[in-house]
């Protein structure tokens, strides 16, 4: 684990190209969170809501560990503009297909998009304060 301390701050750029390259992957094919337009079973629903938003938390703590001095509004813009690069992946990847008419809708995109950043947000704020908080404490 101290290799990995030691590891992130003296590789900003790898680090932050593999944070952002997950918030994509994660976005890419975890979209949607809940689909509004169709009617899925109920244990698949439940299966997307969950990793939909342990996706989101998880994406907030690398951001956290990646950018502790930023500000919320630019964690959530950078969060916003990364899951619509992942959603016009996913878009690019179905291209063509039918699952695009039902999955792209504005209520499906506006859900996802809310939902990730405002968990992924939230959890990044969570972070940064506790870290400072044990920052303070005496060791």
């Amino acid at each position: 684990m101290e290799k990995i301390r030691q590891f992130v701050p003296s590789h900003k750029a790898v680090t932050g190209g593999l944070v952002f390259g997950m918030i994509l992957f994660f976005n890419c094919f975890g979209f949607p969170i809940y689909n509004l337009n169709k009617e899925w079973p109920l244990f698949i629903t439940a299966e997307y809501v969950f990793l939909g938003a342990g996706t989101a938390l998880f994406s907030g703590g690398l951001l956290a560990g990646q950018f502790p001095q930023k500000r919320l509004w630019q964690i959530a813009l950078l969060t916003a503009a990364l899951s619509c690069l992942g959603l016009g992946c996913r878009y690019l990847l179905e291209f063509g297909e039918a699952s695009n008419a039902y999955n792209f809708t504005l209520p499906n995109v506006a859900l996802h998009l809310a939902a990730f950043t405002g968990i992924g947000s939230l959890r990044w704020r969570y972070a940064v304060k506790n870290s400072r908080k044990r920052d303070c404490l005496p060791r």
